[in-house]
């Protein structure tokens, strides 16, 4: 598998010439057959490469249901709600969230959808499977991009786990007094770095984030991330959004002290010391930059209702059932001090609160004081 897309890089890059690295990692993740994310293959939890907050357990799709319920009240019990999830993976937080509802959350049953945005054929099987196995009448809908899906009127939770952090990036390096913008090339069958002077378009995001000058600093630049969540804001008529994902605002993302920048390649939970190698058989990862989703929502009439870590949003949701007169089962307890501890995901992962055309003077939960 690796020498097939290695081999389908080698020979773009011997017709074409260098590729950027955002086009490199966008192959390597969601190549149609061979992409790490679109191969099918187990990518999460212990038997995978890497653990997320989805797979540690069905507490997060239990908050998340909890915000799900404050914001249909909030919107006066609507006769249609519609559930959106992008980036879905095999299916986990879906199945979780769906499971709560139908437990917990009996009246919300009939009146929501689930709609997913999903791409990959492989991972949509995959995602029918493990939702079939729900005992419940909720329709569920697949769309193959965000553009399709489109409730018009009817309002939306929309919600995302390590998404963004996976939308390819441009690398850029400062050098000698200049920009460069990283590329890969192919030398004696190896995929090697290659620089050239950054074009005018980098540069632009360059300055409006400020990103240090100096000798070898090396930063990522997403550039489909104002695309996304304008085009999320233009589905979406009224609603909100969860983002959830590791990353920070972009004086923290762009300190001077992190000149190395953030991309980290990833396989069987070992960090790899070259992005470049093994194609398509490990994750390619860089920490979102929330003021860009924030700044561009905002642009595109989204209001930011908050930006908050795990500890403190996943801790408001679950106070009443931590208040509770009965406690809760201690599984359930370790799940939840996987999501909130600050040695595990309690501080590295952030949760982005948005809304649309929401009534005036509503905080959700979730949302930091």
């Amino acid at each position: 598998m690796v020498d097939s897309l290695l081999s389908i890089l080698q020979g773009e890059i011997q017709e074409h010439g260098p590729i950027r690295f955002d086009h490199f990692m966008e192959k390597a993740l969601y190549h149609s057959n061979l992409g790490f994310y679109s191969s099918g293959q187990t990518r999460t939890g212990i038997k995978g490469d890497f653990l997320t907050p989805v797979s540690t357990g069905p507490v997060l799709g239990q908050l998340l249901a909890l915000q799900l319920d404050e914001l249909f009240a909030t919107l006066r019990r609507p006769s249609s709600l519609f559930l959106c999830e992008q980036g879905a993976d095999r299916g986990f937080l879906a199945h979780d969230l769906l499971d709560s509802i139908c437990q917990s959350h009996p009246n919300l049953s009939s009146v929501v959808q689930l709609h997913i945005i999903e791409p990959c054929p492989t991972l949509a099987q995959q995602q029918k499977s493990r939702l079939a196995k729900i005992q419940n009448n909720i329709s569920i809908h697949w769309h193959s991009d965000l553009s399709s899906f489109k409730p018009h009127s009817t309002p939306v939770f929309f919600y995302s786990s390590e998404l963004i952090d996976s939308f390819p990036v441009r690398l850029a390096r400062f050098s000698s007094g200049q920009w460069m913008e990283r590329f890969v090339t192919e030398k004696e069958g190896r995929l090697e770095w290659m620089d050239r002077p950054a074009e005018k378009d980098l540069l632009s995001r360059m300055d409006i984030w400020k990103i240090p000058r100096s000798e070898g600093f090396m930063a990522e630049i997403r550039p489909n991330a104002a695309t996304w969540i304008q085009t999320l804001s233009q589905q979406i008529q009224q609603g909100m959004i969860l983002t959830l994902d590791y990353g920070m605002l972009a004086p923290e993302l762009y300190h001077s002290s992190r000149s190395s920048g953030t991309l980290m390649s990833i396989s069987r939970h070992t960090p790899s010391p070259d992005p470049l190698i093994n194609p398509g058989r490990q994750d390619l990862t860089a920490h979102v930059n929330f003021t860009e989703l924030i700044e561009e929502g905002e642009k595109s009439g989204l209001t930011t209702l908050g930006l908050s870590d795990f500890s403190g949003a996943l801790t408001r949701l679950a106070t009443p059932l931590l208040h509770d007169h009965q406690p809760m089962p201690e599984k359930w307890v370790r799940n939840f001090n996987h999501l909130t501890h600050p040695a595990f995901f309690g501080k590295s992962h952030r949760i982005l609160i948005q809304g649309k055309n929401l009534p005036v003077g509503f905080r959700p939960s979730i949302a930091p004081l």
